[in-house]
């Protein structure tokens, strides 16, 4: 495993401002990140690129400032929204941006672009028939990231309260497993997020040793079992030291990518770069912990 982080680990600022991706990019390098998750979801303001008609023009000078720092991106976050929903009316607009992600992950080298999956909310919340839909759905984003030789990982998804709604499908590790076998395709995979699962309430060692193999890219991050705070390890409540042997169990081969915007988007420009040093040094513990488990 190798340390790696999001984008949008500087997106957010606490006066509601964000900074460009290559900005981003460039503070993820200075403070001793190599290997970055490619953020597609920030897609307001002047993050809107891949809607303008040069987007492949951004795409190609964000991958020479990628060669120029010497940085991986090994997953991209594909940007999501309700798709099972059939009353929006800007789903074509959407769905654009969707398949631009994917093809701007080929461009830049992603080896895993992160998708959510669709809960079918009409049909009662009906299991079947959001994996039937999400079947449905995926395919086509499926081939087209063959195409540009990404494979797709589907996160696990969480029942939050907070909006709403009352269940999401793919919150259950059989549920999210069952749609990836359900594709027969080693392109296809599964991208846990520890933060999701926590909201779950799960024995994430027990979830990790049914996903096994599967297991393709991770989302890392902390809270304390009721909203999505994403927060670094140990500042939630997840037991990190039994994730990591599990890890090592099942051999992932995936790299360990924090999600954790949450512990740096309150604080002042000026403590920014401290924080995210010290994100560094939570990550680097916990590798040297799963190393010393593999010996």
């Amino acid at each position: 495993m190798r340390l790696s982080t999001s984008t949008n680990l500087f997106i957010d600022r606490r006066n509601g401002e964000r900074i460009k991706r290559f900005e981003a990019m460039k503070r993820c390098y200075n403070v001793g990140y190599r290997v970055i998750d490619f953020n597609f979801c920030d897609s307001k303001g002047d993050f809107d690129f891949l809607s303008e008609e040069d987007w492949m023009t951004t795409v190609l000078k964000l991958n020479e400032l990628r060669s120029e720092l010497s940085i991986e991106f090994s997953q991209s976050h594909i940007p999501f929204y309700d798709m099972l929903a059939s009353s929006r009316s800007d789903i074509e607009m959407l769905e654009t941006m969707v398949q631009r992600a994917i093809i701007a992950s080929g461009v830049l080298g992603v080896k895993w672009a992160v998708m959510h999956p669709g809960t079918a909310h009409s049909c009662n919340w009906s299991i079947s028939e959001s994996k039937k839909q999400n079947i449905e759905y995926l395919s086509p984003h499926l081939e087209l990231a063959k195409k540009s030789n990404v494979g797709i990982a589907i996160e696990n998804m969480a029942d939050f309260s907070n909006s709403g709604i009352a269940r999401h499908y793919c919150a259950t590790p059989e549920e999210l497993c069952d749609l990836v076998d359900s594709f027969n395709d080693k392109s296809v995979g599964v991208c846990w997020d520890f933060g999701h699962a926590n909201i779950m309430k799960y024995d994430q060692s027990l979830s990790l040793k049914h996903i096994g193999k599967r297991l393709k890219a991770t989302h890392v991050d902390d809270n304390f079992g009721s909203r999505d705070d994403h927060l670094l390890p140990f500042y939630g409540t997840i037991q990190w030291e039994s994730i990591m042997k599990t890890l090592v169990q099942i051999d992932y081969k995936g790299d360990f990518v924090f999600e954790v915007h949450g512990q740096v988007k309150n604080m002042p420009d000026s403590l920014t770069d401290l924080v995210a040093k010290h994100s560094i040094e939570v990550g680097n513990y916990l590798l040297k912990l799963s190393k010393a488990i593999s010996l």
